[in-house]
């Protein structure tokens, strides 16, 4: 049975999900005019939901390797995405040429809500509970019972 950090961290990670959905969806068309003025000569809203749909897809996946097949490989992809996706955002917040003033507030607030909730579900991987499970710990001491039962 998974450990209820690894339950949590699972339901944190697709709720994270859920709010990068709402939040593309809010911020649709300023996405569309950025693709349209950095690839001119391509179809912008193919480019974007194909980039949005690919990551979506990625995180779900490696949330799930990790989740329920235990995949070590998998864990360390998501964490270095997790921090790389973080330092990203706080170079662009501190190269924003009018500050905190120059950015939309309320995609700064969900940015700072995605990596919070990302934080945190990672923060839980590195638990006792979740790391014994993800050593198999549980399952040596499973078949130790059954041994000797």
């Amino acid at each position: 049975m998974r450990p209820k950090s690894i339950v949590y961290f699972e339901r944190i990670i697709f709720g994270v999900l859920l709010l990068d959905i709402l939040q593309t969806y809010l911020g649709w068309d300023q996405i569309i005019a950025q693709v349209a003025m950095s690839h001119p000569n391509s179809s912008a809203v193919a480019r974007a939901l194909t980039v949005t749909v690919f990551f979506l897809v990625l995180v779900a996946t490696l949330t799930l390797l990790v989740s329920r097949r235990r995949s070590k490989i998998a864990m360390w992809i998501l964490i270095a995405w997790v921090v790389l996706g973080l330092s990203l955002f706080l170079v662009r917040l501190v190269q924003s040429t009018g500050g905190l003033l120059g950015l939309n507030i309320v995609r700064v607030i969900g940015a700072g809500l995605y990596f919070i909730g990302e934080g945190a579900a990672v923060g839980l991987l590195f638990t006792p509970s979740a790391r014994r499970w993800m050593r198999r710990e549980d399952e040596k001491n499973e078949k130790l019972r059954e041994v000797f039962h």
